[in-house]
């Protein structure tokens, strides 16, 4: 079974690098490791470097990867892009069409060693308008976004009551206190791939956007559990082959019942959908 790591922290540094290709509808995006954290103050700092370029066609590898001054996103295709600078799923996105959906590229982005500082002070919803600023100047894109009533899932607690365990990871109560003492806090750490997830420190929220990667609809978070918890989460993915240990595995819904004490009621609710009017093919920098 192929894994993702991801390790996170209020500076967030996270990183996967895979050899081969992957179930890109599982990749990670900021909101993975979003903690919450408010706003900056202030102007959002402007990119000192930035390159956008078509991905090498003989090398498989790729990587996604934050930084303390930075981005780099290497060998994606345009869709995730605009998953992670948008918080959107794939299945979300529309008007994807011939290289768009075929055609990957390698993204670098840093800011200045000036605005270092105000850039780790960012939440993640800024993060990712910075990123959306980028993708809109160098492919040139047109989009807008539509909210349409459509199928997905409640995430609550079965009836027979909630299996979550509470993390030990200590959490600090803001930046400032986990840069104090980095020793005290190890942040929250996260596995993920085809048919498991795991993690230390995981909110409920992140648990239900895995979810969704994996039963294609969104997940709407009505547990009402607001702590932090250690979850290991093993289930059959959709694509699994019919012979093998992980045809012995059981459903996403029956594992998140039967492992964590969870359930996904379908019904159907508002659904943020961005429409892609426009965009053109960026050659090399």
């Amino acid at each position: 079974m192929t894994s993702w790591p991801i390790v996170s922290s209020l500076a967030v540094v996270l990183a996967l690098t895979l050899a081969s290709s992957p179930l890109r509808a599982q990749l990670p995006t900021m909101s993975d490791v979003d903690r919450g954290q408010p706003a900056a103050a202030g102007p959002l700092p402007d990119w000192d470097v930035a390159t956008v370029k078509p991905h090498a066609s003989d090398d498989p590898s790729m990587s996604w990867r934050m930084t303390q001054d930075g981005l780099s996103l290497i060998n994606l295709p345009l869709e995730q892009m605009l998953c992670s600078a948008w918080d959107l799923k794939p299945y979300q996105i529309e008007g994807l069409t011939g290289w768009m959906k075929s055609s990957t590229f390698d993204l670098t982005a840093k800011v200045s060693g000036d605005n270092v500082a105000a850039y780790n002070k960012l939440n993640t919803a800024q993060r990712r308008q910075m990123l959306q600023n980028l993708l809109s100047e160098r492919f040139h894109l047109k989009v807008h976004t539509e909210t349409r009533t459509l199928p997905l899932y409640d995430l609550v607690v079965d009836k027979s009551g909630s299996k979550l365990m509470p993390t030990t990871v200590l959490i600090p109560s803001s930046p400032e206190e986990e840069k104090a003492h980095p020793e005290k806090y190890k942040g929250s750490s996260t596995s993920m791939g085809p048919g498991m997830f795991e993690g230390t420190a995981i909110p409920v929220r992140s648990l239900g956007g895995q979810l969704a990667n994996a039963v294609s609809k969104p997940v709407h978070d009505a547990t009402g559990l607001t702590g932090s918890y250690d979850i290991k989460l093993h289930y059959r993915p959709d694509d699994a082959p019919s012979t093998g240990d992980a045809s012995d595995a059981p459903s996403i819904f029956s594992a998140l019942q039967e492992q964590l004490g969870l359930k996904l009621v379908p019904t159907k609710g508002p659904v943020e959908i961005l429409v892609v009017d426009a965009a053109q093919k960026p050659e090399a920098d």
